[in-house]
Protein backbone atom coordinates (compact mmCIF):
# COMPACT_ATOMS: atom_id res chain seq x y z
CA UNK A 1 0.00 0.00 0.00
CA UNK A 2 1.41 3.67 -1.38
CA UNK A 3 2.57 5.52 1.62
CA UNK A 4 0.61 9.12 1.91
CA UNK A 5 2.26 12.32 2.67
CA UNK A 6 0.86 13.82 5.44
CA UNK A 7 1.24 17.45 7.29
CA UNK A 8 -0.47 17.93 10.17
CA UNK A 9 -3.33 15.50 9.49
CA UNK A 10 -3.44 16.94 6.07
CA UNK A 11 -2.92 14.84 2.57
CA UNK A 12 -0.98 16.16 -0.32
CA UNK A 13 -2.96 15.48 -3.53
CA UNK A 14 -1.58 15.90 -6.94
CA UNK A 15 -4.06 16.30 -10.22
CA UNK A 16 -3.40 16.86 -13.96
CA UNK A 17 -5.63 19.79 -15.93
CA UNK A 18 -5.13 17.49 -19.32
CA UNK A 19 -5.84 19.96 -22.29
CA UNK A 20 -6.76 19.05 -25.93
CA UNK A 21 -8.46 21.59 -28.27
CA UNK A 22 -9.23 24.25 -25.36
CA UNK A 23 -11.19 21.01 -23.84
CA UNK A 24 -10.19 19.75 -20.63
CA UNK A 25 -10.01 16.03 -19.51
CA UNK A 26 -12.63 14.66 -16.57
CA UNK A 27 -13.31 11.56 -15.40
CA UNK A 28 -16.15 10.46 -13.26
CA UNK A 29 -16.73 7.82 -11.68
CA UNK A 30 -19.80 5.44 -12.16
CA UNK A 31 -22.53 3.81 -9.83
CA UNK A 32 -21.07 0.61 -8.30
CA UNK A 33 -17.67 1.59 -8.14
CA UNK A 34 -17.19 1.47 -4.56
CA UNK A 35 -16.68 4.50 -3.06
CA UNK A 36 -15.31 5.66 0.79
CA UNK A 37 -18.24 7.94 1.02
CA UNK A 38 -20.44 9.93 -1.37
CA UNK A 39 -18.05 12.59 -0.83
CA UNK A 40 -15.70 11.33 -3.32
CA UNK A 41 -18.40 11.21 -6.57
CA UNK A 42 -18.15 13.81 -9.14
CA UNK A 43 -16.28 14.64 -12.26
CA UNK A 44 -12.52 14.51 -11.79
CA UNK A 45 -8.87 15.02 -13.34
CA UNK A 46 -6.47 12.42 -13.12
CA UNK A 47 -5.24 12.64 -9.91
CA UNK A 48 -4.56 10.86 -6.48
CA UNK A 49 -2.08 11.35 -3.28
CA UNK A 50 1.54 12.30 -3.32
CA UNK A 51 3.78 9.95 -2.27
CA UNK A 52 6.87 9.94 0.62
CA UNK A 53 9.63 11.30 -1.98
CA UNK A 54 7.77 11.42 -4.91
CA UNK A 55 7.84 15.09 -7.21
CA UNK A 56 4.74 16.59 -8.15
CA UNK A 57 5.63 16.20 -11.97
CA UNK A 58 6.37 12.62 -11.14
CA UNK A 59 2.66 12.32 -8.96
CA UNK A 60 1.16 13.62 -11.94
CA UNK A 61 2.88 11.15 -14.32
CA UNK A 62 1.85 8.20 -12.52
CA UNK A 63 -2.05 9.30 -11.68
CA UNK A 64 -2.77 10.09 -15.35
CA UNK A 65 -0.91 6.56 -17.05
CA UNK A 66 -2.58 4.81 -14.24
CA UNK A 67 -6.23 6.01 -13.80
CA UNK A 68 -6.38 7.40 -17.48
CA UNK A 69 -4.13 5.11 -19.73
CA UNK A 70 -2.14 8.30 -21.01
CA UNK A 71 0.81 9.94 -20.82
CA UNK A 72 1.63 13.90 -20.10
CA UNK A 73 4.53 16.42 -21.39
CA UNK A 74 5.10 19.81 -21.51
CA UNK A 75 4.09 19.85 -17.66
CA UNK A 76 3.94 23.09 -15.90
CA UNK A 77 3.02 24.44 -12.26
CA UNK A 78 -0.95 25.13 -11.87
CA UNK A 79 -2.50 25.99 -8.50
CA UNK A 80 -3.74 24.60 -5.72
CA UNK A 81 -7.28 23.88 -3.94
CA UNK A 82 -7.49 23.76 0.14
CA UNK A 83 -10.26 20.89 0.37
CA UNK A 84 -12.25 20.56 3.58
CA UNK A 85 -14.02 17.31 3.27
CA UNK A 86 -14.93 16.83 6.44
CA UNK A 87 -13.62 17.16 9.80
CA UNK A 88 -11.73 14.15 9.28
CA UNK A 89 -10.25 14.61 5.91
CA UNK A 90 -8.60 17.85 5.00
CA UNK A 91 -6.27 17.62 1.21
CA UNK A 92 -4.44 20.49 -0.13
CA UNK A 93 -4.55 19.17 -3.97
CA UNK A 94 -1.09 20.73 -5.76
CA UNK A 95 -2.69 20.98 -10.20
CA UNK A 96 -0.26 20.05 -12.64
CA UNK A 97 -1.24 21.52 -16.36
CA UNK A 98 -0.05 18.96 -19.43
CA UNK A 99 -0.26 21.09 -22.41
CA UNK A 100 0.87 17.77 -24.54
CA UNK A 101 -0.84 14.00 -23.89
CA UNK A 102 -1.11 10.63 -25.78
CA UNK A 103 -2.75 7.97 -24.95
CA UNK A 104 -0.81 4.94 -24.20
CA UNK A 105 -3.40 2.46 -22.90
CA UNK A 106 -6.59 2.29 -24.39
CA UNK A 107 -8.09 -0.78 -22.30
CA UNK A 108 -7.74 2.25 -19.40
CA UNK A 109 -8.71 5.18 -21.14
CA UNK A 110 -12.12 3.58 -22.29
CA UNK A 111 -12.52 2.31 -18.70
CA UNK A 112 -16.23 1.57 -17.50
CA UNK A 113 -15.52 2.53 -13.92
CA UNK A 114 -14.41 5.81 -14.98
CA UNK A 115 -14.68 7.06 -18.15
CA UNK A 116 -13.14 10.08 -19.62
CA UNK A 117 -14.68 12.94 -21.54
CA UNK A 118 -13.27 15.95 -22.71
CA UNK A 119 -15.30 18.86 -21.75
CA UNK A 120 -15.58 23.05 -22.91
CA UNK A 121 -14.54 25.42 -19.91
CA UNK A 122 -17.42 26.54 -20.23
CA UNK A 123 -19.66 23.52 -19.71
CA UNK A 124 -18.01 21.64 -17.13
CA UNK A 125 -20.28 18.93 -15.57
CA UNK A 126 -21.83 18.44 -12.48
CA UNK A 127 -21.24 17.51 -9.93
CA UNK A 128 -17.47 18.13 -9.76
CA UNK A 129 -15.04 16.75 -7.16
CA UNK A 130 -14.72 19.13 -4.37
CA UNK A 131 -10.75 19.55 -5.43
CA UNK A 132 -11.92 20.85 -8.90
CA UNK A 133 -15.33 22.75 -7.64
CA UNK A 134 -12.97 24.44 -5.38
CA UNK A 135 -10.67 25.04 -8.02
CA UNK A 136 -13.51 26.33 -10.46
CA UNK A 137 -14.42 28.82 -7.37
CA UNK A 138 -11.58 30.42 -6.67
CA UNK A 139 -9.67 30.46 -10.41
CA UNK A 140 -10.86 31.63 -14.50
CA UNK A 141 -9.33 28.16 -15.37
CA UNK A 142 -9.61 30.03 -19.19
CA UNK A 143 -6.55 31.89 -17.43
CA UNK A 144 -4.89 29.51 -16.34
CA UNK A 145 -4.81 27.46 -19.64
Amino acid sequence: MAEIVLVNDCAAAVATLVMHNQRLLLGKRFKGQPLQEKQFEGWQCPGGYLQRGETIEQAASRHCLQKAGIEIASLRSGPYSNNIFSKYLHTVTLYIIAEEHHIQNHQVFENKQIQWHWFALDELPVPLFLPLNNLVKQYNLSHLL
